[in-house]
């Protein structure tokens, strides 16, 4: 008898333990991007555990996912990408995985992308040699931090649907985030106004949202075009472009080459600036310092 009730107790504190510990268990969000990965946090809180599949620093055109990847996003409740055709290699991540919830169309997949006003949507018919270009418009919206509101909105939106309960934190979150942003960004549209249509070189088309948000214009890129390495009759035209027109502004991306950048720098005098490529390169340790490294940087460059 005493057993019996021993045994009973036990199953029923091993019930109520499970219970508590079902209620506590994070949601499992995997992101595609440092940037993704920085912005669930701060929505998400304590509600949440964020592992991104691109390391910081690493092309995300290129990343080669692993087959720990795959093991990540089977058991995960919640997937966020870029979208428009940057993270392709995350469809055969979630294919693999067998993880229906997290298939498209699923409630727990994000495209961080929905609701974005995209730029560079090409106009004609895209083929190889058109370099990199994607066929949705240009991916690399997050380097905006007013799209920054719009990516936390989506991945608000994901969360609400795999855990209802915790709604209003969510939203609070949301909130809190979207108030920095605000706050932040009038500060950063003053250090910048002094430059309003002044043009600048950069290494890829990774900055047209950045400057479009900031009223600077693209000058070229050292790329002869998106994704397609530098060739030497591309940057001397380009050098000599600078040149004519007194262009004094070069701002690469920390992931690039700086062979090219330097040559340029021995041809024209001006000196490059390089920016973090993403949330956990060169100091940026959030989404924040990523934009405020940036509009530092692009300071430096057209002062």
């Amino acid at each position: 008898m005493k057993i019996n009730k021993l045994l009973t107790s036990t199953l029923i504190a091993a019930i109520a333990l499970g219970a508590i510990s079902c209620a506590s268990a994070a949601i499992d969000i995997i992101t595609a991007t440092p940037e993704l990965a920085d912005i669930a946090r701060q929505v998400g809180g304590n509600k949440v555990s964020v592992y991104s599949v691109a390391k910081p620093n690493r092309d995300y055109h290129r990343v080669e996912p692993r087959p720990s990847d795959v093991s990540k996003i089977a058991h995960a409740d919640l997937v966020v990408r870029v979208g428009l055709d940057l993270d392709m290699w995350m469809d055969s991540l979630i294919n693999a995985s067998a993880n229906r919830k997290v298939n498209k169309g699923g409630k727990g997949y994000v495209d961080a992308s929905e609701n974005i006003h995209r730029l560079e949507v090409p106009k004609e018919q895209v083929t190889g040699a058109s370099g990199d270009i994607h066929v949705y418009g240009n991916p690399h919206y997050f380097y905006d931090p007013e799209n920054g509101k719009v990516i936390a909105k989506n991945i608000v939106n994901g969360l609400i649907r795999i855990d209802p309960a915790n709604k209003e934190t969510f939203q609070d979150n949301y909130q809190a985030f979207a108030k920095e942003i605000d706050s932040r960004i009038k500060k950063w549209k003053k250090e910048l106004e002094p430059f309003k249509g002044y043009r600048v070189v950069t290494y890829h088309q990774s900055a047209i949202y950045f400057l479009h948000r900031f009223g600077l214009k693209s000058f070229g890129t050292i790329e002869d075009k998106p994704g397609i390495p530098p060739s030497a009759s591309h940057v001397s035209e380009l050098i000599r472009r600078m040149k004519d027109q007194k262009i004094k502004a070069v701002v690469i991306e920390s992931v690039y080459s700086k062979r090219f950048p330097d040559l340029i720098e021995r041809e024209t005098g001006t000196k490059y600036k390089t920016v973090p490529y993403s949330v956990g390169s060169d100091g940026a340790k959030s989404y924040f310092d990523l934009i405020d490294s940036w509009v530092d940087k692009y300071q430096n460059a057209l002062r």
